[in-house]
């Protein structure tokens, strides 16, 4: 982020990242507006991007260098020429020169066109409210639209344009303007959905019931009485459902039911009757239902159609109700019939003489139809029509108003004095180009009084001095304006740096490049600078020098805005910690980066033992007493694929200070400590070495470890250093700010 604020321009491989810097004046940064960052300030940046665009020899085979310079030795001849380039361009503040006099013209041309702005604005603002406040809210003069949502300033200056010079060829008499507004008085409709024409399903009930009416049931032994009398039969099968294996009495007369009574009855009533009285059931209900959707078929309204299709829809309204009552009758009788053969289930019936209605019925829905197509036709015209009578009326309107505004004579001197102030604009801007010139060719001389070599000489000098490399030099080679540098080692170029090697010319090469702005008093306080990680394969006396190269030449002199290091080094932590102006100062911050997940970090507050304590040992004892608390959100968050590495890492510190024995391995000291709690040795073993090493168990070693286990595991060691090392716990536990 930092770099893309530096270099004005987003990160190639992050063109979609989003970021907002709020600068100590209030101003605001983001990715959108990066080349306002250099109005306030100026920022520098070591990193890898840095390196590899300044630094040969990580991709040119060559291994040259990028070339910088440092004010060199002063030229008379050139310092002369500069003094008369500064006496011509001036200043504002000095009250003379080119650059004064541009000041001048431009502040008389902003109060000049400011002023003409005004009535082009106030034009502006009487179009916009005529606009908004009138036209828009006016139904006889714009309404909302599926193309059209609103009408704006935009829309009025496009019809004043289209009205052209002579607005009165657009004005209404009385008559014209009634017309109109009575045209849109007729309301448009709404269309409306055709109804489906499927053909009724009456042929197939007929078909139906006259099977179910011819269908022969005979009982096994039939009761002669029960035949011959259908209510008695009828009566005697609803008696059935009453008496068996509910009473031994006749409900009725209070005789005993005799002991063959059921069997006879059963013979009489067979399981055929019962599937035909079941089957003459469903009949009815479906007709019921056919019965039902006629009534709630037809939903339309003479009320939905224009005035004119009224004798239509009544024409269609008579059809129908012809139809679907002898429709409706007809479906009736079926059911009659159907419920007369349920009464006397034994005695077969035929269907009477029967009107199918049911293309008439399709012929009245044709004629709704027909209807509704003449409906929806004419909505569309309508539409059409009235779209025509509102523009006129609108139009009308607008060119009425730009006649009461003095449109056209406002506008025509405002365009006058935009003639005079763009010439007046080009005078200014000659002067203008003028000053750029002479700015260019300033910068030219300026360069030409630099010597790229002394960049060279200084970089060299930053490794004898702080570093001690005597046999690692940066050489110019080459001359004006096609000078490079290359790295030499004892005299001769030098071929395959070690990664620290590179680490070591990279950081001095940036110190070296930042030199001149380092020195700048004037605008120190505007300079930010960023050092991601300059440690990578360093010992740790080179580790030391690059922690003094940073204090003598930049923190020690404090001749800059803002400074921050990132480092992934706990070693070299600890030596920035010690920097001029950062032990104890309010204006410092400490922060961290830890990866949540695959996909996730979170920059945040670093912990107070960070800031106060440097060892790796003190962050592992936070981990494990972290996980120890049992907050499931924290370790499932935090800690439950790391678990296995910290708690081994730690351990393998922890009992080497116990039993610093050379020839103990660690899981020798690990029985050792625990050898009074096998049950804590054996969780703790399948830990470290199930979910920290996976060469025999890879599968194992991708799996969260389970956040039970994860507690149980962290208490029981936590409770292990508390009772077995009560002072060393408690001194851990005052080191990471904990309560115990």
């Amino acid at each position: 982020m930092f770099k893309c604020i530096e270099d004005a321009i987003m990160h190639k491989d992050y063109l979609a990242c989003q970021f907002k810097v709020t600068l100590t004046g209030g101003q605001i940064v983001t990715h959108s507006s990066l080349q306002d960052f250099a109005q306030h300030h100026k920022i520098r940046v070591y990193n890898t991007d840095f390196v590899r665009e300044n630094l040969g020899w990580l991709h040119r085979e060559d291994g040259t260098i990028k070339p910088f310079t440092i004010l060199g030795a002063a030229n008379i001849e050139m310092e002369k020429q500069l003094d008369e380039i500064v006496e011509k361009l001036g200043a504002v503040e000095y009250n003379k020169g080119l650059i004064h006099e541009v000041a001048e013209e431009e502040a008389t041309l902003a109060d000049f066109r400011k002023k003409n702005n005004g009535k082009a604005n106030d034009m502006e603002d009487k179009l916009k409210k005529r606009a908004a406040d009138h036209i828009k809210i006016t139904d006889t003069l714009f309404i909302v639209t599926a193309t059209k949502k609103t009408y704006t300033i935009t829309d009025i200056k496009a019809e004043i344009a289209a009205i052209g010079d002579i607005p009165d060829t657009h004005l209404l008499d009385t008559e014209g303007t009634d017309i109109l507004l009575k045209l849109l008085k007729e309301a448009a409709m709404d269309d409306i959905n055709p109804l489906p024409t499927n053909k009724p399903k009456f042929a197939e009930y007929t078909s139906d019931c006259e099977k179910i009416l011819r269908q022969k049931i005979t009982p096994s032994k039939p009761i002669t009485e029960l035949i011959n009398d259908s209510l008695l039969q009828e009566w005697v099968r609803q008696g059935i459902d009453k008496h068996r294996d509910k009473r031994t009495t006749c409900g009725f007369c209070g005789n005993n039911l005799g002991s063959d009574l059921w069997d006879r009855l059963d013979q009489h009533f067979s399981k055929e009757s019962e599937e035909l009285r079941n089957k003459i059931k469903r009949k009815i209900d479906e007709l019921e239902i056919a019965k039902k959707e006629l009534n709630n078929f037809l939903t339309l309204k003479r009320e939905l159609f224009y005035g004119t299709l009224h004798g239509d829809f009544d024409s269609a309204s008579k059809q129908w109700e012809a139809a679907s009552s002898v429709y409706m009758e007809n479906i009736e009788r079926l059911i009659t019939e159907l419920k007369a053969r349920e009464k006397d289930i034994f005695k077969e019936r035929s269907l009477p003489e029967l009107t199918d209605a049911s293309e008439s019925l399709v012929n009245a829905i044709k004629a709704f139809n027909d209807a509704l197509t003449d409906h929806n036709r004419k909505t569309s015209t309508l539409s059409k029509d009235q779209e025509i009578a509102r523009k006129k009326l609108r139009l009308a309107h607008i060119a009425q108003f730009i006649i009461d505004i003095d449109y056209k004579n406002v506008m025509a001197a405002v365009e006058t004095e935009d003639n005079k102030l763009n010439l007046m604009g080009g005078a200014v801007k000659s002067k203008r180009e003028e000053i750029t010139r002479l700015q260019d060719e300033k910068r030219k001389l300026e360069a030409q009084a630099k010597d790229e070599s002394k960049g060279a000489e200084l970089v060299n000098q930053h490794l004898t001095h702080y570093f001690g490399h005597n046999e690692l030099k940066l050489v110019a080679v080459g001359e004006q304006p096609n000078i490079k540098f290359s790295i030499h080692r004892d005299g001769a170029p030098a071929n395959n740096l070690s990664e620290g090697e590179c680490s070591l010319i990279s950081f001095c090469y940036f110190m070296a490049k930042i030199e001149d702005e380092l020195k700048d008093e004037t605008e120190s306080d505007k300079l930010v600078i960023y050092i991601d990680d300059p440690i990578s394969s360093l010992d740790s006396n080179h580790i030391f020098f690059m922690f003094s190269l940073i204090e003598n030449v930049i923190a020690k002199p404090k001749k800059y805005g803002q400074l921050f290091i990132s480092t992934h080094n706990m070693e070299f932590l600890k030596y920035v910690k010690k920097l001029t102006g950062m032990k104890n100062s309010k204006n410092v911050g400490h922060f961290m980066i830890e990866r949540r997940s695959q996909s996730n970090s979170i920059l945040m507050l670093a912990p107070s033992y960070m800031k106060n304590y440097i060892t790796e040992f003190n962050y592992l004892f936070d981990q494990i007493y972290q996980c120890s608390v049992g907050d499931r959100e924290l370790i499932s968050n935090n800690y439950q694929y790391s678990f296995g590495n910290n708690m081994r890492k730690f351990l393998e510190s922890y009992t080497f200070y116990r039993y610093p024995t050379h020839n103990m391995s660690f899981e020798q000291r690990l029985l050792k400590y625990f050898e009074n709690d096998g049950v804590t040795y054996t969780l703790v073993s399948r830990v470290i070495n199930e979910y920290s090493h996976m060469e025999d168990q890879f599968d194992r070693g991708m799996q969260p470890i389970d956040m039970d286990e994860i507690t149980r595991v962290s208490s029981a060691v936590i409770e292990k250093i508390r009772t077995a090392d009560p002072d060393q716990f408690e001194a851990l536990m005052d080191s990471v700010n904990q309560v115990a």
